[in-house]
């Protein structure tokens, strides 16, 4: 089986499986062959892999290519304005300003309803979900971020809000997963 033919498999597998044990064992496939594009961190069977970002679709979803095939991406762990309250369009231009064209970690978590790899992103050695929460772009998502590092997030979101940065200017801003319960 010729290299090119084994790469486009493991990738065809890793954007379509929706199991955190299944992206282990296709990290570990991607080690054994040599491909260092993608790595497994050790026990926690998340996959580590480098990706372009092509698109940009809102403040916590980018498009991304990785070996030829393309991928939308959700932030772990946050969340920011939905597109029509207040603020949507600066995490976006913000989420834009910083990855857009560039080169980007990914660490995936999971996977969500919508097909979506849910991942940390890191541009430059830099979270950009941390960097959304510091300029008040968005929420630590009271849902899914359950693990210990919402703990800083969460410092971080406070820091926004007594700073009044971003979408802390507003007196009572609503979280999305509420605005979308109102607005069904």
């Amino acid at each position: 089986m010729s290299e090119n033919v084994q790469e486009r498999e493991c990738s065809l597998l890793l954007f379509r499986s929706r199991n955190l044990g299944v992206l282990f064992l296709i990290a570990c496939i991607f080690i054994f062959l040599g491909n260092e594009s993608c790595r497994a961190s050790s026990g926690s069977g998340a996959l580590f892999f480098s990706a372009s970002v092509v698109k940009i679709i809102d403040g916590d979803t980018i498009e991304v290519e990785h070996l030829g095939k393309k991928l939308r991406v959700r932030l772990w762990g946050i969340d920011t304005p939905e597109w029509q309250q207040r603020f949507s369009h600066k995490a976006r231009e913000f989420t834009r300003q910083h990855v857009q064209g560039r080169q980007v970690e990914l660490q995936s978590k999971t996977w969500d309803k919508y097909g979506r790899l849910v991942a940390m992103v890191e541009v430059e050695g830099r979270s950009l979900n941390e960097e959304l929460l510091t300029e008040g772009l968005a929420w630590v998502h009271i849902y899914y971020c359950k693990e210990p590092i919402c703990r800083k997030w969460r410092q971080l979101e406070t820091d926004a809000r007594v700073a009044r940065r971003g979408l802390w200017q507003d007196n009572k801003p609503v979280p999305p997963w509420k605005w979308k319960q109102d607005h069904k």
